[in-house]
């Protein structure tokens, strides 16, 4: 459900949220964006940071220098101010994928779960090949960044091309690093290795989170992902799997980033 007004709850003495809804939906993450960048444009004395989710925008504040009632009243304002948005500054990353690559395989047979390719080929009627065809068919809206750092949740912008996938009954004691993972419709990612319960798509060679910043992609910080960003994910094999790798390392490889301008779609638009 899409709310008519956004809803203001407290969490603690220092943040608040702004939530949008109660669903998963490319609008209410429109919406969240536009006020992000309305609070950037009017800034609030005592906001200290601001957080991007799915549907709902979180604010950490200083209650020393304003009150959550003054600020729900200062943003209520803002927010009752803010049009809605046509455009929004996107980058468009390429980032390359080994689809069904060893380390997933044996991650998944270590705990007792059955290949995820095959498991998602048979929920989504398909084919391994389908699949793979579908999920890097289709750009992926980066709609909220955080949990580990450079862990995202993505969105395709093409519905057609929505696969699903149910979480693990039982969360994995352990996942490696550079999975790029699925769940419901999101794609997600492991950046180090952990604990997880998403079903596993594939490896990149690429790091998302380097905080050695070696490579000029990370110039202004050591998280790539960025709410706003749109991937696109390029399947390929071993070999160059390898190839790509030994650059990263080296600290050589280009990393495919283009700063773009999206549309933002519209009822008219159709779907």
């Amino acid at each position: 459900m899409r709310y008519d007004r956004a809803i203001y709850r407290p969490l603690g003495d220092l943040y608040l949220t702004v939530e949008f809804g109660d669903e998963l939906n490319l609008s209410l993450n429109f919406r969240v964006i536009a006020l992000d960048l309305a609070l950037r444009a009017c800034p609030i004395p005592g906001v200290t940071e601001t957080i991007l989710t799915n549907r709902s925008l979180g604010v950490v504040f200083d209650p020393f220098t304003i009150t959550h009632e003054r600020l729900v009243a200062r943003i209520e304002e803002i927010e009752a101010a803010t049009g809605a948005i046509t455009e929004l500054p996107s980058r468009r990353v390429t980032i390359p994928v080994w689809y069904g690559d060893p380390w997933s395989r044996e991650c998944a047979a270590a705990h007792g779960a059955p290949h995820n390719l095959d498991y998602l080929a048979e929920l989504n009627r398909m084919t391994v090949d389908q699949v793979i065809r579908t999920h890097s068919g289709t750009e992926h809206w980066v709609s909220a960044v955080g949990f580990t750092p450079a862990c995202y949740q993505a969105m395709p912008l093409d519905p057609a091309k929505a696969l699903t996938a149910p979480k693990y009954l039982r969360p994995r004691k352990w996942t490696p690093e550079r999975i790029v993972c699925i769940a419901g419709q999101l794609t997600s990612f492991y950046p180090v290795a952990s604990p997880g319960g998403y079903q596993l798509l594939g490896r990149t060679p690429l790091e998302l989170y380097d905080p050695t910043q070696r490579n000029p992609a990370f110039r202004d910080g050591p998280v790539l992902p960025r709410v706003g960003d749109r991937h696109t994910y390029v399947p390929i094999d071993e070999a160059r799997y390898w190839e790509i790798r030994r650059q990263v390392e080296t600290g050589t490889y280009q990393y495919e980033i283009r700063e773009e301008t999206f549309r933002v779609p519209t009822e008219r638009d159709g779907p």
